[in-house]
């Protein structure tokens, strides 16, 4: 069964989805290049030509930068965007929501589950989750807490298709999402025979099925802070017959025992969490990989040693105007140096920028 039967946009509300994903298209394609043409060709030149040298931070140009018209453009149609999107995504989520609701109440009261889901009412949600509307999405990622609220599962599938589409991510949707880190599984670890998998940080889960579906043999364990989307994606495993144990934990500090997994990994994780749960998250997977196991994670290319200026300012807008608010913390990171303070071999550890599929991922990770 395909996950599209959960959110399924009629003739009307895809047209305008995609008309807004064609408006992503053009602010992170022609209209983001213009803004790099603009600081290559005006910007920079006007600043060695004041200051008789090279700027050494986006400090420096990110004033004369913003008050181009380029980037005032970008700007206004990255933002606008952004709002058209959820305006066009609600339509769909409150059309299905009433469906929705209905299978995973029978879900919840079936004794056929082949995976499982623990919610913990209780669970401190940390920041910038539980104070933050990541990505701009309305309500966040928790949802409601007096209902068994799917809602927020739903927007963030129908943000896939065109939020991470618009960036270059074509098959967010599907479990295709899952192919840059089963490559790197197989190139970095492809001896590796897990028994027992934990994705953190797993949201929906649509990457964690593919995953789950390439290793039979293993218990698959996903954990998220956010109940509105860790209940869609236990609909979503369910219906499809995937077996996942979803749970809702901080990745900064589970539950589960000391060496009880033989790979942990996560998608997309790190930069939505911020400076200090970030070795946090590190830490924890130390302790909880058995002798052997291996650690991978994929993220944003948004670090500023492979970024010029212009990128890193446009990045940094992100920050204070498009709910992304921990984009520059983690562009500053060696996630090496991380890996490595975390109690990990530097010899076994690695942080590289691959090219995935028409796009560039970061990877990092260690083994045991």
């Amino acid at each position: 069964m395909s996950t599209q039967t959960l959110y399924t946009p009629n003739r009307d509300e895809l047209a305008r989805q995609q008309f807004v994903l064609s408006l992503k298209l053009l602010a992170n394609g022609r209209a983001q290049q213009q803004v790099r043409d603009s600081y290559r060709t005006d910007v920079l030149p006007a600043i060695v030509s004041s200051h008789g040298t090279q700027p050494t931070h986006r400090r420096e140009v990110a004033t004369p930068l913003s008050q181009r018209n380029e980037f005032k453009l970008w700007a206004v149609l990255t933002h606008h965007s952004q709002t058209m999107m959820w305006d066009a995504i609600e339509r769909t989520v409150s059309r299905v929501l009433p469906e929705v609701e209905r299978r995973y109440t029978e879900l919840q009261s079936s004794d056929t589950r082949c995976g499982s889901l623990t919610l913990n009412p209780q669970l401190a949600v940390p920041p910038p989750i539980g104070n933050t509307e990541i990505h701009r999405q309305p309500g966040g990622f928790v949802g409601r807490p007096d209902v068994d609220d799917v809602a927020p599962g739903l927007r963030y599938f129908g943000a896939s298709a065109i939020y991470a589409v618009g960036k270059g991510q074509k098959n967010a949707t599907g479990d295709g999402r899952a192919a840059p880190l089963l490559n790197q599984l197989q190139e970095r670890f492809g001896a590796l025979s897990p028994q027992r998998i934990l994705d953190l940080g797993c949201g929906i889960g649509v990457h964690s099925q593919a995953i789950a579906r390439a290793f039979p043999q293993a218990e698959y364990h996903g954990v998220d802070v956010a109940a509105g989307l860790l209940r869609v994606g236990h609909l979503m495993a369910e219906e499809r017959g995937v077996p996942i144990h979803f749970h809702q934990q901080d990745a900064a500090k589970t539950s589960f025992e000391t060496g009880s997994f033989d790979l942990v990994l996560s998608n997309i994780l790190f930069h939505e969490t911020n400076s200090a749960r970030l070795p946090q998250i590190l830490r924890e997977c130390r302790r909880l990989l058995r002798p052997g196991g291996a650690m991978l994670h994929l993220d944003v290319p948004t670090q500023i040693g492979r970024l010029g200026f212009d990128d890193q300012v446009m990045n940094d807008w992100q920050v204070r105007w498009n709910g992304e608010p921990f984009w520059t913390g983690f562009a500053e990171r060696d996630m090496l140096e991380e890996i490595v303070a975390a109690g990990f071999e530097r010899e076994r550890s690695f942080a590289a920028h691959v090219s995935a599929h028409g796009s560039t991922v970061y990877v990092f990770g260690a083994s045991a």
